[in-house]
């Protein structure tokens, strides 16, 4: 692929910011990435280093998206984006890629897969990032509060349960990646059909199930976890325990 087209600016470091440098990498897009810890090294400010770049993506964590584009107003001369899923910005425009990024690089076709989803009548992904491929969708600024914190319930929440779900294992003397099947099959059969996926005691009304299941977990916090479970998707299975 050509890589003629004006180089994409990077500012940060962190994992976004490693992964999106790999993914323009292998999509033949020439980048230009600016930290911190870089300009510590090298002693260039962002203003000089993005001379001949007409986008930046401002890649750092939320509460510091604003005061990184205010403490070099040079930047604001640029077409200027963070993917952030919950910071709305007059400094920048928001385009968040729907993805958890873990400290391993992914695939090409791993990041081509990745919806970013945009603001509400702002610029189109091409626009704001020519040359990205993927799939793209429009929320209002209003809405991403909520958005996010849909994504963070699906995605960090069932992390945290998963890990913990792992670490009990280990303590029964069952190896954690004992359960990677039953997780694989969870993650497909939530793909394939999601109104039909849940299994388990609180779709079969097995309330002595549930029952148990309360009274082995009572006293550690995989009992608060499944009661409030069952209070938000059950509520007429929840009993007082005997």
């Amino acid at each position: 692929m050509s890589n003629s087209r004006p180089p994409i600016g990077i500012i940060g470091d962190g994992r976004l910011a490693r992964h999106f440098a790999r993914y323009l990498s292998l999509l033949g897009l020439p980048y230009i990435q600016w930290s911190r810890q870089m300009a510590r090294e090298s002693g260039q400010a962002p203003s000089h280093v993005f001379q001949d770049v007409e986008r930046i993506l401002v890649l750092v964590k939320d509460s510091a998206i604003e005061s990184v584009i205010r403490a070099w107003p040079d930047l604001q001369a640029k077409k200027l984006i963070h993917c952030s899923g919950c910071v709305v910005t007059s400094l920048a425009h928001g385009a968040h890629p729907l993805m958890t990024f873990g400290p391993d690089l992914y695939p090409l076709s791993t990041y081509q897969n990745v919806p970013f989803i945009l603001e509400k009548n702002g610029p189109a992904l091409e626009d704001l990032i020519p040359g990205l491929p993927n799939p793209s969708f429009e929320l209002s600024p209003e809405a991403k509060p909520l958005y996010h914190a849909l994504c963070v319930m699906g995605g960090s929440f069932s992390t945290l349960l998963w890990q913990k779900v792992f670490e009990e294992f280990e303590k029964l003397g069952i190896p954690s990646y004992a359960a990677i099947p039953y997780l694989e099959q969870i993650t497909q059969n939530l793909s394939r059909n999601p109104k039909q996926a849940l299994t388990g005691p609180m779709v079969r009304k097995d309330r002595d199930t549930v029952h148990k299941n309360l009274v082995a977990l009572q006293g550690s916090s995989g009992h608060k976890i499944y009661e409030s479970f069952l209070e938000v998707f059950a509520p007429d299975m929840m009993e007082p325990l005997s």
